[in-house]
């Protein structure tokens, strides 16, 4: 019973950690180079500036990526994974993985039933 409940315990911090809509497509991005605020909330379809930055913030928080602010005019800040937010990739690739599949199931159209006569009438 007390591995069970670890292994819920588990599950619900990871779930803090990188669940919800959003959390899992920032690092998806941010793992594949793009990493200003900007240039993400234009890949991301969908998210508003309030929503990222709110995002951004509770990874950061989490320690699953870095923000380095650059003493510039106008402001750069950029963000980078942690070791923490490295580690979390297999997960984020395994979902998209997953995810390609059951979209491809879910938008394929039924092929008509080869070699069956239609009805003379």
């Amino acid at each position: 019973m007390a591995e069970q409940k670890l292994d819920t315990q588990a599950l619900e911090h990871c779930i803090e950690m990188i669940g919800g809509k959003w959390k899992p497509i920032i690092l998806f991005y941010i793992s594949k180079g793009t990493n200003r605020f900007n240039k993400l909330i234009l890949v991301i379809e969908g998210i508003n500036r309030q929503m990222l930055s709110k995002q951004l913030k509770s990874l950061e928080k989490s320690g699953v990526i870095d923000r380095t602010l650059y003493p510039e005019i106008p402001p750069r800040v950029e963000y980078v994974l942690t070791s923490k937010g490295k580690s979390l990739l297999p997960v984020v690739q395994t979902m998209n993985r997953w995810g390609k599949k059951q979209y491809a199931v879910k938008t394929k159209t039924p092929e008509p039933p080869k070699n069956q006569q239609l009805p003379l009438f």
